[in-house]
């Protein structure tokens, strides 16, 4: 509903209340006022406080003019509403924005009740009451500010002035000389109120328009500009830094061929580089040095013996330090240097009546040691006369700086085993000691065509049992010798030779042979007047058919009947070690764990072995062959 709407309610509601007047009986005199049928409400004040101040509220009365009829008069009951604003004139505040607290007085001074319509709200107000609505509104701004009522569509208006009140603080650039950083360093900061409040800083108020000097500290780090803060207060630092700096050197001779009593003299060179004159005190003496200035002062030392001199230059004042220059006097010494030229070069430097220690891997037992020396001195300016002792004498040399003097030998040692190489040079002794060890050569082996064995190592126990039908034999063998030679094809191996073996029954020689292609293989056995025939597989090794004398029988019959070597991996290698391929290659023709090899050494010639059994093996390498000497023969072939 608009404010105008609600005006001619109000109108409308008071000229009824009029008309219902004029109809009733005249009051007696002294008698109650009709009572209201609303309670008389005022709104409830904001969380804001209420302003200070206040004006005369400004009053509008309403009459009502009666007209004169010839009727006797009749007494007319009728509302006479008032209204008022009440807000402070002037409101001085420190902070923005504010509410501005007013009060809105509505007072009826007719006779009759009226109602009036204040924001949307009706109020009913009986003959004499006074109805006070608080009301509010927010400023953001100083100046004049117009609060307002409108009560049944009439506007009610009170001018109130707001003054706002703060301070506005500004310091001067500060600027300060410093001779030592980093510091904390007090400056009186020179501060003014350009506001209209008084200000506090740092504990001293700044009135308005006011410039007072205050005192704060300032950790300052190094030279430059910077904004710090005082209570708030942003302030200009300019830092200039006045201290005084150097530069310097010392020098002279590093290193000296000296005789005892001689004289060296070493320099200090010192600068003032910084922008403050600086006082020194060098081993004593007393100096100024403005910024720019440099100066240079010698000192000496006098040579008693080989070492390293300092000289020490003492500088006190604007700079405290000590600063040295070292002079490394050398007694002229002959360097001796051992040097193995073969079969192993090794260079060695041993000390003056000392022995050094070295050693040296070889595949042969004897072995051709080429040595030799090198002999130079520290000598840069004088020449040394050296007498040298080595095993075919004592040489002469007279040398110049830089130069050397140098001899080589030939001896012949015997490895495993120690040599001693020594030289005396001016009578000193200096030794370098040889320790030799074998070390197995390497072999690579492509391939092989055939291998030729006889293994004498008895393999005792074996068990064979066949059964057909009924009938079942055993027998306990031992193997106590197999002869063989082994041929390699493109598609297999084949395999033939004697085998010698006993039993209860006696020792039996026979003929046996037999192939394997892919992964199958059969060996024919003709021994004691009797063939045995078997089949097996060899991944793994498995009997798969065996014949005696053209009969199956179901046989459990020994593995270690078939020669290893048949269905064992072709024994090649690639660059590896004697000792290792002998290993792969023994282990090869093992029948059982006795026969595996325990030990395997190079000696210098061949490969010597000793199977678990205690048999002992020897096998050569080369010559396009390897022969295996021993309980185990054999020749393998290399194609």
């Amino acid at each position: 509903m608009n404010k105008t709407a609600g005006g001619l309610i109000a109108l409308g509601i008071a000229l009824i209340v009029a008309y219902l007047a004029l109809q009733q009986p005249p009051a007696p005199p002294g008698g109650a006022a009709a009572t209201p049928t609303h309670t008389t409400t005022t709104a409830i004040a904001t969380s804001q406080p209420p302003t200070t101040t206040a004006e005369k509220p400004e009053t509008k009365t309403q009459t009502e003019t009666p007209t004169s009829t010839a009727q006797p008069p009749r007494v007319v009951y009728a509302p006479s509403i008032e209204v008022a604003v009440e807000a402070p004139g002037v409101i001085n505040t420190t902070r923005l924005p504010i509410y501005i607290n007013y009060t809105i007085v509505v007072k009826n001074s007719g006779n009759g009740t009226g109602v009036v319509v204040v924001g949307g709200v009706p109020y009913e107000v009986a003959p004499g009451q006074v109805v006070r609505i608080a009301a509010n509104k927010t400023v953001w701004w100083a100046g004049e500010h117009s609060v307002e009522a409108v009560v049944n569509g009439t506007r009610h208006v009170k001018a109130v002035r707001v003054y706002y009140y703060a301070p506005r603080l500004q310091a001067e650039p500060v600027y300060i000389n410093a001779t030592k950083l980093p510091a904390n360093l007090t400056v009186a900061v020179r501060v003014s109120n350009l506001g209209n409040l008084t200000a506090w800083v740092g504990g001293v108020a700044v009135a308005p328009g006011e410039t007072k000097a205050i005192n704060m500290t300032i950790s300052v780090e190094a030279a430059g500009s910077y904004v710090v803060k005082m209570n708030g207060v942003e302030v200009p630092v300019t830092v200039r830094y006045f201290v005084a700096a150097f530069d310097w050197r010392v020098g002279g001779p590093s290193e000296v061929e000296a005789l005892p009593g001689e004289t060296y003299a070493a320099w200090l060179w010192i600068k003032n580089t910084g922008n403050a004159t600086a006082s020194l005190s060098i081993d004593g003496r007393a100096f100024a040095l403005a910024p720019g200035e440099e100066l240079n002062i010698t000192k000496t030392i006098t040579v008693g013996a080989a070492g390293v001199y300092n000289v020490e230059f003492r500088v006190a004042g604007s700079l405290n330090a000590t600063l040295r220059h070292a002079i490394r006097v050398k007694v002229v010494a002959p360097k001796v240097q051992i040097v193995l030229w073969s079969p192993e070069v090794r260079r060695s430097w041993p000390p003056p009546n000392g022995t050094d220690l070295t050693s040296l891997s070889a595949v042969n037992k004897t072995v051709a040691l080429t040595w030799g020396y090198v002999i130079t001195t520290n000598a840069t300016r004088r020449t040394v006369t050296l007498a040298v002792e080595g095993p075919g004498g004592v040489d002469y040399y007279k040398l110049a700086p830089g130069g050397a003097a140098s001899k080589n030998y030939t001896e012949t040692v015997q490895a495993p085993g120690e040599k001693t190489l020594e030289v005396r040079v001016n009578s000193t002794t200096y030794r370098l000691k040889v320790s030799l060890t074998l070390t197995p050569p390497k072999i690579t082996v492509k391939d092989i065509s055939r291998i030729e064995f006889t293994d004498n190592r008895r393999l005792l126990g074996l068990k064979l049992s066949c059964r057909s039908g009924s009938v079942e034999a055993r027998v306990v063998l031992d193997v106590v010798r197999v002869t063989g030679t082994l041929t390699y094809t493109p598609t297999g191996r084949a395999v033939s030779g004697q085998i010698t073996v006993s039993s209860a029954g006696g020792t039996y020689t026979g003929d046996y042979s037999g192939k394997i292609e892919g992964g199958s293989g059969s060996l024919s056995l003709n021994v004691a007047g009797h063939n045995i025939y078997v089949e097996f597989t060899t991944s793994p090794l498995t009997i798969t058919k065996v014949l005696v004398d053209g009969t199956p029988y179901s046989c459990n019959v020994p593995t270690e009947l078939v020669p290893p070597i048949l269905y064992k991996e072709k024994p090649t290698a690639a660059d590896e070690p004697a000792t290792q391929y002998v290993s792969s290659l023994l282990s090869a023709f093992a029948r059982g764990d006795s026969d595996m090899p325990q030990s395997i050494t190079w000696n210098g010639e061949y490969v010597e072995a000793v199977d678990k059994g205690g048999n002992t093996l020897r096998v050569y390498l080369g010559g396009g062959e390897i022969r295996i000497e021993g309980p185990l023969t054999a020749t393998i072939v290399i194609s």
